[in-house]
């Protein structure tokens, strides 16, 4: 009788072992269905958007400011400072109208930032690398086949036992500071 408690404990051990370890597989592989579906509400339930759009916005910003530095024809522009200024109220106004389950979907279904591909006719597929960052943060990366550049990455966060949210998108560092240091020549064709 003894045994039979052991063997039992031991399994239920390892049964919740099994759950807690594959939870976040789960949680991902049902956020990647409820975005290519669409599926506002499920999407809804998946993100934390306060978090993606508080994490959003020190990208965006040090993205824009750094496009704006680099640009030889905003450094003598006498309306620069003003952009600069009104910048953080137009780039908290751009991230709330983008971080909604549609835009999150759109995002996870194209693999990329923007809009999907207008010039192919079929759209690319997005291939999703799924990995643990600690034990209580799970890391998805998406990129497009033969896409080049650095790839986007969400992050998700555990909330519980089994529940994860997406807490961040590490937007890719080529689409935050474009082509690097293009002179005008370069940057112009000829």
């Amino acid at each position: 009788m003894r045994k039979g408690w052991i063997i039992a404990i031991g399994a239920a051990f390892a049964l919740f072992a099994l759950a807690y370890g594959a939870s976040p597989y789960v949680a991902v592989r049902g956020f990647v269905a409820a975005a290519k579906q669409g599926d506002a509400e499920k999407l809804g339930a998946a993100v934390d958007f306060p978090a993606v759009r508080a994490d959003l916005k020190p990208q965006l910003t040090a993205a824009v400011t750094t496009r704006m530095q680099r640009d030889p024809a905003m450094r003598g522009n006498p309306l620069a400072g003003l952009g600069a200024m009104l910048m953080p109220s137009i780039l908290d106004r751009m991230i709330d109208s983008v971080v909604t389950p549609e835009g999150i979907a759109a995002l996870v279904r194209a693999g990329k930032v923007g809009s999907g591909d207008t010039a192919s006719a079929a759209p690319r597929r997005v291939d999703y690398d799924l990995h643990y960052a600690a034990l209580d943060r799970f890391d998805v990366t998406l990129r497009r086949q033969g896409a080049v550049g650095d790839p986007v990455n969400l992050v998700f966060q555990r909330r519980n036992l089994f529940a994860w949210k997406l807490v961040r998108i590490a937007l890719p560092q080529s689409s935050l500071t474009g082509p690097a240091d293009a002179t005008p020549a370069e940057a112009s064709p000829s």
